[in-house]
C-alpha cells in the first residue's frame, strides 16, 4: 500500500493529517516533510497526524517525524499523534521517540491536548 497524506482541519483550526500506509524510506515519505512545511508557511503550526491507518514505521519514518516535530516547534506551534497501532507504537518505544512527541488514543483526543 503507498503511502499516503490526507489534508483537513478540526473546527478549532487545527490541522489534521491523515496517514495511510508504511512510513518508510523512500520519495512518499517526502510529501508528509513537504506539507507539514506548506502548513507552516501559512502559518498553521498546530497539527495534528491520525495514523490509525499507518501499518509500519521505518527509521527514516521516525526520522521525519521528529523533523517535523522540530519545525512545528520552531514555529511556535506542536505535533501531536493521534490512534498509532500497537506495532508503530512499538518502534516509537524502543526508540524513545514516545518521550519526546506527544501520542493520543483519537484525533479528537489530540485535537484537545493543544487546549
Amino acid at each position: 500500500m503507498p503511502f499516503t497524506v490526507e489534508r483537513g482541519s478540526s473546527e478549532s483550526g487545527i490541522e489534521i493529517l491523515t496517514l495511510s500506509g508504511r512510513l518508510t524510506l523512500g520519495r512518499e515519505l517526502q510529501h508528509l516533510e513537504w506539507t507539514v512545511e506548506e502548513l507552516i508557511k501559512v502559518q498553521k503550526s498546530r497539527v495534528v497526524l491520525d495514523m490509525a491507518g499507518v501499518s509500519f514505521i521505518d527509521s527514516a519514518g521516525v526520522g521525519i517525524l521528529i523533523g517535523c516535530h522540530g519545525s512545528l516547534a520552531n514555529a511556535s506551534g506542536g505535533l501531536r499523534l493521534a490512534a498509532v497501532n500497537d506495532r508503530v507504537a512499538t518502534v516509537l518505544s524502543v526508540t524513545r521517540v514516545d518521550s519526546i512527541l506527544s501520542l493520543h488514543p483519537s484525533t479528537e483526543d489530540a485535537v484537545k491536548a493543544f487546549g
